[in-house]
């Protein structure tokens, strides 16, 4: 008898133990499943749009770390790449000249020559593969929009699509920037992320091929590239020079134009009046500054007062400090940055694709969608 209650007690502990292993396996698979969707129940639909069948291998994770020492020695041993472009926890190099996240070894090496026309043609297709992107979102028709929002929605946590309102709230199409031949991707992609952390949607640049000489001109030119098209919050326009920048954002758009100079002539940057319209930054190139065709096009140049023996800021410290003189002057409704005046349209249009954006990964949001009968244009198969 004390037999047959032994053997009956072993099973029910066995039976336990097995339920315990279970619950701490779920445990630990919630703890590194990516935040978005934040229920096991949410991720596999979306598991199963993109993969058929549910394999708890597939599902993707983000890893924890205790130091980005030990995440750096955990992903070189396992063979990845941890210098990649990450918008939103974005870590900067210690050496940006070289910074191999912009300037990859198949072309860094000099070995390439630099052809200006064929560059020329680059530049060309990357600007229409940047409004493609940029209309891609704006040409949707208004139901279309609402009704991917629906579908999405539920497949990424509360807080996500708080933070993603919340940044678009802020945002402000009065005020823009633009960059005018910058010579280091680095820079400029450090201005971009302070930009947008200043809410300015709307980011120009001239790219022009002519003006990109020496060993490095290839690399500085392709780096600028994975820049521009890495920044996806923010709507981005290519121009293939600064005549062709000008007659669209001064004469079509209606912006004045306010370019960074340190010519004489340039007002202090606490004299300008920054409450006269909607108005277009420019900052010129790290070493030459502005063209003399931008000053002459400029309706004012400004400069950033110095007290030290240096000649003049770094470009990304020059578009901080003139963010934060704009923020200054933006209260109770007037001056440069006045957040929420995007139309309605495009704020839903910038929401859905920040929700595409916070899926796991960029396939997922499309096939929901399918699931749903929604099929968006063939474009966004290249977004």
């Amino acid at each position: 008898m004390s037999t047959c209650k032994t053997s009956t007690l072993t099973k029910k502990l066995n039976i336990f133990f097995i339920l315990f292993i279970i619950i701490l396996a779920k445990a630990s698979v919630k703890a590194y499943t990516y935040p978005y969707p934040s229920t096991m129940s949410n991720s596999l639909p979306i598991i199963r749009a993109i993969y058929g069948t549910v394999r708890r291998k597939n599902i993707p994770t983000r890893m924890f770390y205790s130091s980005r020492k030990e995440r750096n020695e955990i992903e070189k041993k396992e063979g990845k790449n941890s210098k990649e472009l990450d918008w939103e926890h974005y870590e900067f190099s210690t050496s940006p000249k070289n910074d191999k996240r912009f300037n990859k070894a198949d072309y860094a090496s000099g070995n390439e020559k630099f052809d200006e026309a064929e560059e020329a043609k680059q530049d060309k297709i990357v600007a229409k593969e940047l409004d493609d992107k940029n209309n891609a979102f704006m040409n949707l028709s208004p139901d279309l929009v609402a009704a991917a929002t629906e579908v999405l929605q539920p497949y990424i946590n509360e807080d996500r699509l708080e933070r993603v309102r919340s940044v678009l709230s802020q945002r402000t199409k009065r005020c823009k920037f633009l960059f005018e031949n910058p010579n280091n991707p680095s820079n400029v992609w450090a201005c971009l992320r302070t930009i947008d952390s200043f809410g300015v949607q709307d980011v120009d640049l001239v790219i022009e091929s002519g003006m990109y000489q020496g060993k490095q001109a290839l690399s500085t030119k392709r780096g600028m590239r994975t820049a521009m098209g890495s920044a996806q919050w923010l709507s981005l326009k290519n121009h293939g020079s600064t005549a062709e920048a000008i007659r669209e954002i001064k004469d079509v758009q209606g912006y004045k134009i306010y370019a960074s100079d340190l010519n004489p002539n340039s007002k202090d940057v606490r004299d300008i009046d920054w409450d006269c319209g909607k108005i277009c930054v420019v900052m010129g190139n790290e070493d030459r500054g502005i063209s003399n065709e931008m000053r002459n096009l400029a309706d004012e140049t400004f400069t950033l007062p110095m007290c030290g023996f240096a000649e003049s800021f770094n470009l990304s410290v020059a578009t901080s400090i003139t963010l934060a003189h704009m923020s200054a002057k933006s209260q109770h409704g007037e001056g440069p940055l006045r957040s929420g005046d995007l139309t309605e349209h495009e704020f839903n249009c910038l929401y859905l694709k920040g929700l595409l954006h916070s899926l796991p990964q960029r396939r997922t949001g499309p096939a929901l969608l399918r699931q749903n009968n929604i099929v968006l244009p063939e474009v966004f198969n290249f977004l």
